[in-house]
């Protein structure tokens, strides 16, 4: 979302963002049909797979962590240019993600 705002592909994003993305980056805020708010099940997922990533020797930054358990946890589609994902959907088999180019 961030990249694909910034690069100005797109005036409007289907679907959301979350709050994490708008604290990242404002502007996402007025490109998003809505912003949704990480829950406690979303920050427990997300340090869950961080544990799995750490004995992996492979930790990510916790803010793409609960943007990926945020889809996992509502079913949604993770639209990035982020390859990096591709680290969680190896330990993550519900985590779907299209990789814009």
């Amino acid at each position: 979302m961030i990249e694909l705002v910034a690069r100005r592909r797109r005036r409007l994003v289907p679907g959301a963002v979350t709050a994490l993305t708008v604290v990242e980056y404002p502007p996402a805020a007025a490109h998003a049909l809505r912003v949704i708010y990480p829950s406690r099940r979303d920050y427990e997922l997300a340090a869950y797979l961080q544990a799995l990533l750490r004995r992996r020797g492979s930790p990510l930054p916790a803010v793409d962590l609960v943007i990926a358990a945020v889809a996992v946890n509502r079913g949604m589609l993770l639209v990035t240019l982020d390859k990096h994902f591709q680290r969680i959907e190896e330990i993550e088999p519900r985590l779907r993600v299209e990789y814009r180019a």
